[in-house]
């Protein structure tokens, strides 16, 4: 055979090799949820409670139950076969008033029932390819740091190959940005048939502290008032004056989201709320919240070492 005819097969066999190479790291992960798994056994009024929740909206049952030590929450699907995760912040089963905390399990629990796009498994499995793409495309620091000449030209290369799936993830994030906002509205009114509407108001408007959270990881690392910085932040939250709590609001207010974010502005779900008055079905009165913080206390070490690990490598990105 010509060995030169075997010089395009060559480079056809090498670059055959790479989009195989780049097929297998770019490849779907089935999703890996943060935080701690939490048992029916290791918390039973957490769960009980739940399942209140679950039955006044009429949806299935998550089948695991996490909490991690971020102001988060959510409701998807994780690990293979795929089953049913609901997340709840640690900081937050701590922070919030008892009625508060059954607004925010309502709230996402809610998003099962309504179906929200990116939460499904097609549309969330497209989003995860395309993300995934990027993050093996995307040089990280270190490489672009350190590399000869032609390592440079290569993460260049990279680069521009990245923007392709980055486009194609930005384009279907801006086209859902509309049906995820209107998804939020709805599990917030769900959330007030549940919890009630007062309850419902109240958590919202204690998006605009999640921030405090920082502040009292920082507090309790270096002055220690209370037990730990999950409660550190309640005593801010129940403490801080009308005048800084409307600055936040204000704050929150000026970086108004677009179209495609996937949250709509925190004033505008609360507007909806506050025009639909609902009483509560489901309450958490103070003795079985207290239960319940009983039940996760074995919890709040790890993950407030977790949270504050998180909140150094923020700062030291800086």
């Amino acid at each position: 055979m010509n060995e030169l005819a075997l010089i395009p097969r060559l480079w056809w066999g090498l670059l055959a090799f790479t989009f195989l190479l780049f097929a297998v790291q770019a490849r779907p992960r089935f999703p890996h949820v943060p935080g701690q798994e939490v048992s029916e056994q290791q918390a039973p009024e957490l769960h009980r409670l739940i399942r209140e929740v679950f039955t006044v909206l009429n949806v299935t049952p998550p089948t695991r139950i996490v909490i991690d030590g971020e102001v988060n929450a959510f409701f998807g699907w994780s690990g293979f076969p795929p089953r049913s995760t609901l997340g709840l912040a640690l900081p937050l089963l701590y922070a919030l008033p008892p009625q508060e905390r059954v607004a925010l399990i309502a709230h996402e629990l809610a998003h099962q029932r309504n179906k929200d796009p990116t939460r499904g498994h097609v549309v969330g499995l497209a989003l995860n390819i395309l993300a995934r793409a990027v993050e093996v495309l995307s040089p990280d620091r270190l490489m672009a740091e350190t590399g000869d000449a032609l390592q440079q030209i290569a993460q260049v290369v990279m680069r521009g190959l990245a923007l392709g799936p980055l486009g194609l993830y930005h384009l279907m994030l801006l086209l859902l940005g509309e049906d995820q906002q209107r998804a939020e509205f709805r599990a917030d009114l769900l959330a007030s048939d549940v919890a009630g509407s007062a309850a419902t108001l109240s958590l919202l408007d204690h998006l605009h502290l999640t921030r405090f959270l920082e502040s009292a990881l920082h507090k309790q690392r270096h002055q220690p008032e209370r037990p730990h910085a999950f409660l550190e932040l309640r005593y801010m939250w129940s403490t801080l004056s009308e005048v800084h709590r409307q600055h936040s609001r204000d704050e929150i207010a000026a970086q108004r989201r677009q179209l495609d974010a996937s949250h709509p502005p925190t004033a505008d779900r609360m507007a909806v709320v506050a025009a639909s008055p609902r009483a509560a079905q489901v309450t958490l009165n103070a003795a079985r919240a207290s239960q319940l913080e009983h039940e996760l206390a074995p919890f709040v070490r790890s993950l407030e070492q977790a949270a504050y690990e998180a909140y150094q490598a923020r700062y030291a990105q800086w």
